[in-house]
């Protein structure tokens, strides 16, 4: 999220979905592991540098990281299935940080002209 003169600014729709339009799917990394919690909501993401206890909105993002979606489909997945809580810039946030700290890759785009 950024910041103008201590003001909070949001990137709109719009310029998420048209970034994300040309990345690769998003899937796990393959040295993390997602582990369900005991409550079926929370989970554990596990990896080399240790475990992370994750809400129910980072499971569901991060179970949208299988390899069949880019960043865009991840998004309008969770539109879809109208999670009032989650603000399309914060999904996009997370994936960022996700990336960032190693959770999730991107496969690379194939065909295409």
């Amino acid at each position: 999220m950024a910041t103008d003169r201590g003001r909070r600014t949001h990137r709109s729709k719009q310029r998420i979905y048209a970034r994300a339009s040309s990345q690769g799917k998003l899937r796990l990394a393959a040295e993390m592991q997602l582990k369900d919690g005991k409550d079926g909501e929370s989970a554990v993401l596990i990896g080399p540098a240790g475990s992370v206890q994750l809400n129910s909105s980072a499971v569901e993002i991060l179970r949208l990281c299988d390899g069949s979606r880019n960043r865009a489909e991840v998004v309008a997945e969770l539109v879809r299935r109208s999670r009032p809580q989650l603000k399309v810039s914060d999904v996009g946030e997370f994936l960022d940080a996700a990336r960032a700290g190693g959770w999730i890759d991107e496969a690379e785009a194939t065909g295409g002209p």
